[in-house]
């Protein structure tokens, strides 16, 4: 029947002495197991041995160490580097563990016991305080064995291969960081140099219209306004001249008005090709030379008024020329003058992406003289180093087993399964205990109280159950019991 909610100790009591027998077995079960385990299970000897990291000797204000890593990560590195089959087969043949299993050809087996008693956790050492937001100051490393001396000779091994294995850890990252920013610096100043090459070719392909050359281009602009507005006033000048002196009587021969007609001709077509061809073209030279040859001859045919509109006719001949020129090299500058913001805009891409290139670059510089630096400093053993504090100690007492903990694990389950048991059961017996459990599941006035009649047959029956409860109990105990065993041991 359910327990009332009103029993009280002395309940509680009746009901373990009723089911003594359960908490009897299981204790004498379990703490006999205890003991068969203790005697039978081989003594292993634990030798430990601790490690402390000294910090970078040099402050990291002057130098910055590139080796990153923390402890912890560091810690678990180098523990799967320790515990590599090549490193723990090299242990073993300079120890001399496991000499009859690795004779018999059982290496993997031998490998897998070693690894199983090697453990690598962290230490606070004597009169040190770990800060949890920096690295543990210390680690130790522990091994198991039969032998105590062998256990303290393995852990001294492992220790110092603890501390070569950081070495060359902290060396290579140290060297391969350096190396990396040496070729992240080599393919920069590559591009650098392609994007000079580029800025180079720009400013050659587009001088006159670069940003830097437009005010110098708009002052010239305006220097070649003014000569051609002095231009056109010098011909306008030139030809009002020319209209007065036409005006007055004419005393010219008719050979010196078919001369002077042929030059205007001849002019008219010089000013026609001077502004389509330069001054070097053959057409253009013959042309002038025609030009020169009817202007001496109508000098020497002509009177001196004649000579005077020769000259002046030529005066305003080459005014229109220089005009003409000026009128190019006004348009050549305007054009350049006009492209300005275009090549404004291209330059700024092309700086902007020299700028970076170059910043990146000085960056990569910065850095890499910093990682040759901090190369330097883990080559000199000048960096975090790790040194055997604690040497390991050849142990008197073994490890495991150890039977207070595995006594007071089986007086735990004992009590557990033995007290428990006994209420368990007796929630599950239909019986009722007593006139107390029938006054309170039913509500039914007692006349009397007759005791338990017991007969031969009921009492087999109770032995019979009570042994398979028993069995049943002690069964579980002992199962969980070496569930808990392999977890402790482990």
């Amino acid at each position: 029947m359910p327990l009332r909610p009103d029993m009280e100790f002395q309940d509680f009591l009746q009901i373990f002495s009723k089911r003594k027998w359960i908490i009897i077995v299981t204790y004498i079960s379990l703490f006999l197991g205890a003991t068969v385990y203790t005697v039978l299970t081989p003594k292993l000897y634990k030798s430990k041995t601790t490690i402390l990291s000294i910090p970078q000797k040099i402050p990291p204000n002057f130098i910055q160490s590139t080796v990153t890593i923390g402890a912890g990560d560091r810690l678990a590195t180098i523990e799967q580097l320790i515990k590599s089959r090549t490193r723990l087969k090299r242990v073993m043949e300079e120890v001399g563990l496991f000499a009859q299993a690795r004779k018999e050809g059982f290496d993997d087996k031998a490998i897998r016991w070693m690894n199983k008693r090697i453990y690598i956790e962290t230490a606070v050492t004597p009169g040190r305080e770990i800060d949890s937001r920096t690295e543990s100051q210390a680690f130790s490393i522990s091994f198991l064995h039969e032998d105590p001396t062998m256990a303290m000779l393995t852990a001294s091994r492992l220790a110092s291969l603890f501390i070569e294995e950081n070495d060359k850890l902290r060396e290579k990252q140290a060297v391969g960081t350096s190396e990396f920013l040496q070729s992240e610096l080599k393919e920069t100043k590559a591009k650098l140099e392609v994007q000079e090459e580029r800025v180079k070719k720009f400013k050659m392909q587009y001088s006159g219209e670069l940003p830097q050359e437009l005010q110098t281009n708009l002052n010239n602009l305006q220097r070649l306004q003014d000569q051609y507005r002095i231009a056109t006033e010098g011909i306008r000048a030139a030809e009002q001249r020319l209209l007065s002196l036409r005006s007055m009587p004419d005393s010219s021969s008719e050979p010196s008005q078919a001369l002077r007609r042929e030059l205007n001709l001849r002019r008219n077509m010089l000013v026609e090709l001077s502004a389509k061809y330069t001054n070097q073209y053959p057409d253009v030279i013959r042309v002038r030379e025609e030009v020169e040859e009817l202007e001496k001859k109508l000098a020497e045919s002509s009177p001196p008024d004649v000579s005077l509109a020769v000259s002046i006719e030529a005066e305003v001949d080459a005014l229109k020329r220089e005009r003409e020129t000026i009128r190019r090299n006004m348009s050549v500058l305007q054009a350049k003058v006009d492209q300005a913001p275009r090549r404004d805009q291209e330059m700024i891409t092309l700086t902007r992406d020299y700028d970076n290139l170059k910043n990146q670059y000085n960056e990569l510089l910065r850095k890499k003289s910093e990682a040759d630096i901090s190369q330097n400093l883990e080559m000199r053993e000048k960096g975090n180093q790790y040194q055997i504090l604690d040497p390991a100690n050849l142990p008197k007492d073994h490890s495991i087993p150890n039977p207070i903990n595995i006594f007071g694990l089986a007086f735990f389950m004992a009590s557990f399964l033995g007290f428990g048991g006994a209420i368990g059961i007796e929630k599950m017996d239909l019986s009722l205990r007593g006139v107390t459990d029938f006054k309170y599941f039913f509500d039914i006035p007692i006349l009397a109280s007759i005791p338990i009649l017991e007969t031969v047959e009921v009492n087999h029956r109770q032995n019979l159950r009570k042994k398979a409860i028993i069995g049943g109990i002690v069964s579980f105990a002992f199962a969980l019991f070496a569930f808990f065993l392999f977890f402790l041991i482990k």
